[in-house]
């Protein structure tokens, strides 16, 4: 499908809190417009357009991304619901941004990949980071073997307070929930798109979150999880992810020269300070400033209009590959004796 080359104008599919990081994200970059919103709830939905404005607001969501005036189609909606919604706005020729995680499983995950190249139509998950100067600066430190090979890969994401939300999806197993899901996305993808290794063999352990004892286990969603793998470069990765810990996108690449941190590297805390640093074997830290002010999610929504079937697809492949190996940590966590509820 070809875009509006002065403007692409988007359909939002959910009007939950992650929506209004995009609205935003639109409302920096003129090259974009939010044309068509749909959501559950007509009540909320009013209220949501008198906050952030859209031309029409609808609860028909086939209707919605059917529309020949829409250029692009964000999936804000449960992960339960991306790969059904991706694929049909894919089967109208619309470009699609999906939130992460891609689904709930592999399988859909794989589908949403086919979905893509059957109708040559770029499907893009929301990973922001990976849209910033900084992570592509940080990247360019691996490949130029400034760290010497490869040793360690740690990834620590995590946030609290979710379990306080009762109508968020990420405490509801059946709607794609957990910290695995949403915040061990984060610790798998940085790993394979930053070394280009895939691992082997996992370690996991984790707790669930507090039940009254009457439900099977894998219906309770991860409150906490911590995995460890062994690459096929060599390295060792190693990820943490939890609900219970206060806010954490931290990362650390140690190499056999020198050792590359950084501890925001999701998002910025401050954007006029996107920092990593690298720390030599000689005690000595050299602080890196790369991307000041960057508004990556601008950027995100801009490749979405922009990019090749083809270079989507790159983006696509880890995304289902990561979806495949979360569900190994599942597994293992799972049947790991020490797993349990919170609170047992």
């Amino acid at each position: 499908m070809e875009t509006d080359s002065k403007q692409t104008r988007w359909a939002i599919l959910g009007i939950g809190r992650v929506t209004g990081r995009m609205v935003d994200a639109v409302r920096s970059n003129p090259r974009h417009r939010i044309l068509r919103v749909a959501g559950r709830d007509q009540t909320k939905l009013q209220a949501w357009q008198r906050e952030f404005g859209a031309d029409h607001i609808a609860t028909d969501f086939q209707k919605t991304i059917s529309s020949p005036d829409v250029d692009a189609v964000y999936i804000a909606l449960p992960p339960s619901l991306h790969a059904e919604w991706s694929i049909r706005a894919l089967e109208q020729g619309k470009r699609v941004l999906c939130e992460k995680p891609l689904a709930t499983t592999p399988i859909e995950a794989r589908a949403m990949l086919d979905a893509a190249r059957t109708h040559r139509t770029p499907l893009v998950h929301a990973t922001g980071f990976v849209h910033h100067p900084r992570s592509h600066a940080m990247k360019r430190n691996l490949q130029s073997g400034e760290l010497g090979d490869i040793c360690r890969i740690t990834v620590a994401c995590s946030f609290s307070g979710i379990t306080e939300r009762p109508g968020d999806h990420r405490i509801h197993q059946e709607a794609g929930g957990g910290c695995l899901l949403d915040l061990g996305w984060y610790c798998v993808f940085s790993t394979l798109w930053l070394t280009g290794q895939s691992p082997g063999e996992i370690l996991a352990m984790g707790k669930r979150m507090a039940t009254d004892n009457k439900s099977s286990p894998k219906s309770i969603p991860w409150m906490q999880l911590q995995a460890i793998s062994k690459l096929d470069g060599g390295a060792v990765a190693s990820w943490d992810c939890g609900f219970d810990a206060a806010g954490r996108k931290w990362i650390e690449i140690a190499g056999t020269k020198a050792s590359l941190i950084c501890d925001d590297f999701l998002r910025p805390w401050d954007p006029a300070k996107p920092r990593y640093w690298v720390h030599g074997t000689d005690g000595k830290a050299r602080a890196e400033l790369v991307g000041e002010n960057c508004f990556q999610e601008s950027n995100l929504l801009d490749f979405v209009a922009d990019c090749s079937l083809e270079s989507s697809l790159e983006l696509l492949t880890l995304g289902v590959q990561t979806q495949s190996i979360l569900q190994s940590i599942d597994q293992a966590a799972s049947n790991n004796s020490d797993s349990g509820h919170m609170g047992s």
